[in-house]
């Protein structure tokens, strides 16, 4: 198993990786938005401060975390960074199909439309789904009380937003109802209904 400050430093190409896609999709396509910016502040901020203590936590804080010597963990580790490189394609795939309809808050723009094309085809809430991948992989890459308090969070916040944004996009958007009916919410179907 990586651990300690080798541990770190993967998590923190992890991390680096997606606040850079994340900004640059943000930055891009904000400029095409009818209501402004698309980011919280409040909401980036506070998940940089928890990435911070996750990205440490291997190095400083040891004791919060598990580790073993046995083969396993490293398998388990292999499989968190398949399922985090999985989560980043995934990722990029939906907000290049999003484009400009991206938030980090639940809102409608005025020329707001039902997105079904590519992953929103399967599922959804897809970037929602590599949220929950990424957090899954972060934690099997690094078992620790933090990883498992952000995992744990992000199924939380994201399930209650994705209800949210159900919610607001059935009462103004007609056929977002109709597409809730045909799309399943975070996993696709594995055969047709």
């Amino acid at each position: 198993m990586i651990k300690g400050l080798g541990l770190s430093l993967v998590i923190l190409i992890i991390v680096v990786f997606f606040f850079t896609i994340d900004f640059w999709y943000m930055n891009h396509y904000d400029r095409e938005r009818e209501s402004g910016k698309g980011w919280s502040w409040d909401y980036t901020l506070y998940i940089l401060a928890m990435t911070f203590i996750i990205i440490l936590q291997p190095w400083l804080i040891p004791w919060l975390g598990w580790t073993t010597t046995l083969p396993w963990g490293s398998v388990l580790q292999i499989i968190g960074g398949i399922l985090v490189l999985i989560s980043f394609g995934v990722h990029i795939w939906a907000r290049r199909h999003l484009q400009r309809f991206y938030t980090e808050r639940v809102e409608v723009q005025q020329s707001h439309q039902v997105i079904n094309t590519g992953p929103y085809a399967l599922v959804r809430h897809p970037i929602i789904t590599t949220f929950f991948g990424l957090a899954i992989g972060v934690f099997l890459i690094n078992p620790s009380l933090p990883t498992l308090a952000m995992m744990l969070y992000s199924f939380w916040d994201f399930s209650r937003a994705a209800r949210q944004e159900e919610d607001l996009l059935s009462k103004t958007l007609p056929d977002y109802t109709i597409y809730m009916a045909k799309t399943p919410r975070f996993l696709p179907r594995m055969r047709k209904p």
